[in-house]
């Protein structure tokens, strides 16, 4: 059985990279002035790889598993550009009626707490339910002062005592990096992106005119596209690398037909040839894409049925074939320890410190978007549906400033449709 697993996993992951260098190949050629130069750095280091792994140079495995650390640490980036942009998003919904005219909601502030409500009590899924409170809360004003906010982040993260702690930590690093706090190093190395942040940072929000706000707004937009393209782009050359990564590990291994072995590597070999070439006639003839086609179905079902985690080779291809792409290949050997109170106390304390660091250099509307961020990601501690309501109209009504009350509506109406829709 290992053997058939070995086997299968070097056929589904050699037929899905042929197929993303192909698609890779048609974006790169067809937009090339789309391609960032560090996308294009990145991406002429695998083509290497590839190359020196198709002519059998073990010492292309230690290239890639560099390469792989190195694009982790891009979309850590990435995904706290990500993170940054949501944040000033939330702070420019909420100025926006000062700038734009827009409908008056239909509802009242307890018309829609009851609405929401009962679409949340609509969800018969548990996981479903908890995922939309979680949408209401993170769209809902915030209204607190700091001292009771930080008694609030206390008594939600305290349900967490008894727990693993390493799954703790893995929770409050996430939770820090979403609010600004521990940003990785690099990030200004995306210098389109870091300048459109910077724009965003600079912003006067209590002052803001139309000028400033359009200025904002322009940035918001420009970065969430651009952050888009170069996340696909990222996502797309570490599939590549993960497949590329199976490949290697199970080359010694495999049992596969000679033809289809040759097949995988005529195809790789062609669409790396019209890459260094720039020659766009590979596009116009559908004969690899088509060779490729049933390849993954057939096999599909051995390489996901998942090893007992005793064999490394096994354990690491279900790895890279699980859909995260940028999951550590290694197991992790951690020593089982709770998150007892003392440990967790020393946590909360050390996180509330870094926000009141925070929100001591940053503007008040930032600050609530800050909070209501942190509130949407802690567990929820509703009793039952009538706190849910009461805590969504308390929100709205406590709410003075008209602009972000109406905004706050306006995004909540919007979750309110397409929770229905769905």
């Amino acid at each position: 059985m290992r053997k058939k697993r070995i086997s299968a996993a070097y056929r589904y992951c050699f037929a899905g990279l042929v197929l993303q260098l192909w698609l890779y190949c048609e974006e790169t050629l067809e937009a090339p002035s789309e391609i960032s130069e560090e996308e294009r750095a990145s991406g002429t280091e695998f083509r290497a790889i590839l190359k020196g792994f198709l002519k059998g140079e073990d010492e292309a495995f230690e290239q890639l598993k560099s390469l792989r650390d190195r694009m982790i640490g891009r979309m850590e980036i990435l995904t706290a550009f990500s993170d940054c942009f949501q944040i000033y998003e939330y702070v420019l919904n909420r100025v926006e009626r000062r700038f734009v005219v827009m409908k008056d909601s239909e509802y009242t502030p307890e018309k829609l707490a009851s609405a929401l409500t009962d679409s949340l009590l609509s969800s018969e899924d548990s996981a479903e339910r908890n995922g939309f409170l979680r949408d209401i809360v993170a769209q809902l004003p915030v209204r607190f002062t700091r001292q009771k906010f930080y008694a609030m982040v206390a008594e939600r993260l305290s349900s967490y005592i008894g727990l693993n702690r390493k799954n703790v930590e893995d929770y409050l690093y996430m939770l820090k990096t979403s609010v600004m706090i521990g940003l990785p190093e690099g990030m200004e190395r995306e210098r389109d992106l870091w300048e459109l942040l910077d724009v965003l940072c600079r912003a006067n929000y209590k002052g803001m005119d139309q000028a400033e706000f359009d200025r904002c707004m322009k940035a918001l937009d420009r970065g969430s596209r651009l952050l888009s393209g170069k996340t696909d782009g990222c996502l797309s050359l570490q599939q590549m690398i993960n497949d590329l990564y199976v490949l290697f590990l199970t080359e010694g291994e495999k049992l596969t037909d000679a033809r289809e072995n040759e097949m995988f590597r005529a195809g790789a070999g062609k669409i790396l040839d019209a890459l260094d070439s720039t020659d766009r006639r590979i596009l116009e003839d559908d004969e690899i894409p088509e060779q490729m086609e049933g390849i993954q179905e057939a096999v599909m079902d051995l390489v996901m049925a998942g090893s007992s985690g005793e064999d490394p080779v096994l354990d690491k291809v279900d790895r890279l074939v699980s859909g995260s792409s940028f999951m550590s290949v290694e197991p992790e050997t951690c020593p089982e320890q709770e998150a007892d109170r003392q440990w967790l106390d020393r946590e909360t304390e050390t996180f509330c410190r870094q926000l009141d660091d925070l929100f001591g250099n940053s503007q008040k509307m930032v600050v609530r978007a800050v909070m209501a961020r942190v509130i949407s990601s802690l567990p929820m501690v509703f009793g039952n549906s009538r706190e849910v309501e009461a805590y969504i109209r308390s929100s709205l009504e406590s709410c003075t400033d008209f602009a972000e009350r109406e905004a706050s509506m306006e995004l909540l109406e919007q979750e309110l449709i397409e929770h229905v829709l769905v």
